[in-house]
């Protein structure tokens, strides 16, 4: 009796992990629309993939258009980690990357994308980190949702300079600066082994990602 009380609670145990895993499952998400746009500005053109959600196309490769010295930071990047990466911009040098239709995404693009991944509306005006499984969903590639945002980690400007955190985390612009802090903007951040996304402002000095978006016509 008590080897069958044993048998049946095992069971019942295994019975709710499996519940508990699918209620957890990734979603799957799929772009609505895919194509390439080519960037011709460079010494080189470069072919940037992009993904449809809503009523925005998001670039799936970070920007690799280099700038002015002092506003991307080349000297820090190298060759590998420019072709997986991208450049990194300070704020206002991302601004200038629009071209065409293309632009810098705002805060409210960027709950936008949330919202169409599954993020609630309340949840996607929150800060700090949210949405369980968003950053997970943000980073996969065309075999998921094909925004595929990486980890290239941030150019600091403060207590002295530098690249931090290449393949660790990666933490992309927005347009909107924070009206309750002067000098910085809003931004994602998505880290390898974290499943949610972070919305913070960040300061305009430092050197961040950038992915462009358009409205789709």
């Amino acid at each position: 009796m008590k080897y069958m009380i044993y048998i049946l609670l095992m069971i019942g145990m295994l019975g709710y992990a499996c519940s508990d895993d699918k209620d957890n499952a990734l979603p799957t998400v799929r772009p609505e629309a895919k194509g390439t746009w080519v960037d011709t500005r460079g010494e080189e053109p470069v072919t940037y993939h992009w993904v449809r959600y809503g009523k925005l196309d998001w670039m799936c490769e970070n920007m690799k258009l280099e700038t002015a010295p002092g506003t991307c930071f080349p000297q820090e990047i190298t060759d590998d980690i420019l072709q997986q990466y991208g450049y990194l911009y300070d704020f206002e040098t991302a601004k200038t990357l629009a071209v065409d239709e293309w632009r810098l995404p705002t805060d409210e693009d960027w709950k936008a994308l949330e919202q169409s991944l599954g993020m609630a509306a309340k949840e996607a005006n929150a800060e700090e980190w949210r949405g369980d499984q968003m950053g997970t969903l943000m980073m996969q590639d065309s075999t998921g949702s094909g925004l595929n945002l990486g980890c290239a980690g941030y150019y600091y400007t403060t207590g002295g300079s530098g690249v931090r955190n290449t393949g660790i985390d990666g933490i992309y612009w927005s347009a909107t600066l924070d009206s309750q802090s002067q000098g910085y903007a809003w931004t994602r951040m998505v880290i390898y082994n974290r499943s949610d996304v972070r919305r913070f402002s960040m300061l305009t000095k430092k050197g961040l990602s950038v992915r462009l978006v358009r409205d789709v016509k």
